[in-house]
């Protein structure tokens, strides 16, 4: 029993990570997007595991050892299979590679693709805890193992499975775990009944891999898994498309590097020292080396996306990458630039728009403020977010408003350029407006261009668009500014997401825009009123808290942790690690021994008063300059918080075992449901990280009452 718990937290933690990583790879990944896909995960597994607390002693015309081997059989084979749903979605939706999947259709197969492993894992935890219990062991042991399944699966993806094996590798790899522990459960089948399939599984998953990868893109040329995401490169004749999570990043012989690198190289003087971020092999460094700089420095976080680059480049191209002239960095953009020795005449941020925390932090005023600590006397900071030629709806306003006046938080100068993206060009001095001058700039250097010539540069600064656009944002003057703890720009960019599927959503955002923390108390009052008026669902309630509050800190932890040391996979890695060996050094505290209900619910109370007090104070540590080895210790507590409380809420519940792990178990995964949804989408970006916190610490509060007897 405790090796099949073993495998079963396994399991759910790295079918989650790949299914979240095929997703975000077919649909997109925003940070709603990822927020409903752990939603429908939650939701689905709480949903199993209610009805197995309910109704798993009634199926007896099964025994409990096949009914449970074939279940841990269903369960290691499930992966896969949805991953095949998964990658033919796009095909079956008639949706083209790079091309936005509609917000219905994608809410649809997200909850349909995860589905089946979440329904079935959650139903086998209260079997499995059922017959645990049977052979001497407290129930409360069976989160353990479960706990200690998904701590080692979750570290030995992020370190080992997601830089050597492909998704369907892995996925076998999950089979062959759940086929052992289904021959050990005590299946009639002789052992090489289970070792034979989990074998031609692994020898047959690279093909699979590549033939299903076809399904989506034509003319595939690349494809890579690496830990920050998929490559892919589609050749079509000469002509070569780049794209990341299914998103287009960039394509050869287009025009948009001299967008991008020309209007700020051209705005300044005489620029010897250049930063690009991002767009390391988009064509930026190219058109920057075409200017007489002394170096540039280019700062690219993945390593897989060079080497795609090298490998599939035209050979003029590619070489580029190699100019002496050029430093490549691999590293995190921001954390590049807050440990920074040298200094910049020109800084280009390449990046996408901010859809998600990680990507946001390279929008905000502190980070404004750090590239403005290493910008030369005169120096220039240039960035784009994509635009209209024409109509500016109130949503992209909003987000381009709150960006713009950002800027103007630290830079007194900023200057916005119009097209299908708005470039700002924002310095501590005068820009040099002057379309004259620029193109005399572009002459003296000897520049031919396709694209930003002397004319394009002279219609820029004197068609209607040019003082409309300025119109249009200083007329967003009422926005709130885009900072590190409270990162409302991702929000902004959220409504602008959802309103091109849902216009009828617009009135929600207006609305939910003035989210205050006394809501946030007055909704709590809901629950803490139903539970003292129906005792039975006092704990089950405090354990959905719980969940939903664990789910909530693990978000806070890792968002300041970017904020401060940058989106580095393997810091980020170990943070949810970290958590995850809290959750069973917590569980393993909490089963440690027995405890009467009336001794179990004090604990609980007890867990409750040190949640609210811990969230209260967290705000406090976080605007502090921690060193990076804070974090993981606070995620380690954190977790141990969350483990602790289900083995002793389970242990203040009377009646059946399996009911009551059923129930108990259902109520965890229903709060975390709640949490991913919330947490991220709304509270953080809304509320900011220290009031989010409070939330936090309501929710401890609205424990302690709601567990008392």
């Amino acid at each position: 029993m405790r090796f099949s718990l073993l495998a079963l937290g396994f399991t759910t933690t790295v079918a989650q990570v790949l299914l979240i990583r095929e997703l975000v790879a077919v649909l997109y990944g925003n940070e709603l997007v990822l927020g409903l896909i752990l939603a429908a995960w939650l939701a689905w597994g709480a949903l199993g595991a209610g009805l197995a607390g309910r109704y798993g002693t009634s199926l007896r015309f099964v025994p409990d050892s096949e009914r449970l081997a074939g279940g841990l059989v269903l369960l290691g084979l499930l992966p896969a299979l949805q991953m095949l749903l998964v990658r033919a979605a796009r095909g079956l939706l008639r949706v083209p590679p790079g091309a936005l999947v509609e917000f219905g259709p994608m809410v649809g197969t997200v909850v349909l693709a995860v589905a089946p492993v979440c329904l079935l894992a959650g139903a086998l935890f209260p079997l499995l805890a059922r017959r645990l219990t049977e052979t001497g062991r407290p129930a409360g042991q069976a989160y353990l193992w479960e706990c200690a399944g998904a701590a080692v699966g979750g570290a030995l993806f992020s370190f080992v499975l997601v830089r050597y094996l492909d998704p369907f590798q892995t996925a076998a790899l999950i089979l062959a775990a759940d086929l052992a522990a289904a021959f050990l459960v005590g299946s009639r089948l002789p052992a090489i009944g289970f070792l034979l399939p989990a074998i031609l599984f692994l020898l047959t998953a690279p093909f699979l891999h590549r033939a299903t990868l076809h399904w989506q893109w034509s003319d595939l040329a690349f494809a890579a898994d690496s830990p920050y995401g998929r490559i892919v490169v589609q050749a079509r004749e000469s002509q070569r498309i780049f794209y990341e999570n299914g998103i287009l990043m960039f394509e050869t012989q287009g025009d948009r590097p001299e967008e991008v690198v020309h209007p700020p190289l051209l705005a300044h003087p005489a620029p010897r020292e250049v930063l690009l971020i991002g767009g390391a092999a988009a064509g930026n460094l190219r058109e920057a080396l075409r200017h007489p700089v002394a170096h540039v420095t280019v700062v690219e976080p993945d390593p897989l996306l060079l080497r795609a680059a090298r490998l599939h480049l035209p050979p003029e191209e590619a070489a580029v990458l190699d100019d002496p002239r050029a430093t490549i960095v691999l590293a995190d953009g921001r954390r590049f630039v807050q440990t920074a020795r040298r200094t910049f005449d020109v800084v280009i941020l390449d990046l996408p728009e901010p859809s998600t925390g990680a990507l946001n932090r390279f929008y905000t005023e502190e980070f404004f403020r750090e590239v403005r600590a290493v910008l030369n006397p005169g120096g220039v900071l240039a960035l784009g977010l994509p635009a209209a030629e024409n109509y500016w709806s109130p949503e992209l306003a909003r987000r381009n408003g709150s960006v713009y006046h950002t800027l103007r938080a630290v830079f007194p100068h900023v200057l916005a350029l119009p097209g299908d993206t708005t470039y700002f060009l924002a310095s501590a001095d005068p820009l040099e407006a002057d379309p004259a001058l620029w193109g005399q700039r572009l002459a003296e250097r000897g520049i031919a261009t396709r694209w930003v010539t002397a004319a394009y540069i002279r219609y820029l600064f004197t068609t209607d668009r040019f003082a409309q656009v300025r119109e249009v944002l200083e007329g967003t003057a009422g926005v709130r500014l885009n900072r590190d703890l409270t990162p409302i720009c991702y929000y902004y960019d959220l409504a602008l997401w959802l309103s091109r599927f849902t216009p009828r959503l617009r009135g929600f955002f207006e609305r939910t825009d003035v989210l205050r923390l006394g809501w946030v108390a007055l909704a709590l009052a809901v629950p803490v009123g139903v539970s003292r008026l129906r005792r039975r669902w006092a704990v089950p309630m405090a354990v959905g808290g719980a969940g939903l509050a664990g789910m909530m800190l693990e978000v806070v932890i890792l968002l300041a942790f970017q904020v401060r040391y940058g989106s580095l996979y393997a810091q980020v890695s170990l943070i949810v690690a970290a958590f995850m060996v809290g959750m069973v050094l917590g569980s393993r505290w909490g089963s440690s021994r027995r405890r009467e209900p009336p001794t179990a619910r004090r604990a609980l109370l007890a867990l409750m008063g040190a949640l609210a007090l811990g969230a209260a104070v967290l705000p406090l540590l976080l605007q502090q300059p921690l060193p990076a080895p804070v974090f993981p210790i606070l995620a380690l507590l954190a977790g141990g918080w969350g483990g602790a409380v289900f083995p002793l809420a389970l242990q203040a519940e009377r009646g059946d075992v399996g009911r009551a792990v059923g129930r108990l178990y259902g109520a965890d995964l229903a709060g975390g449901c709640l949490g991913a949804l919330l947490g991220g989408t709304f509270f953080v970006p809304l509320l900011g990280i220290p009031q989010t916190c409070g939330v936090v610490a309501l929710v401890g509060l609205a424990g302690l009452v709601v567990a008392q007897d």
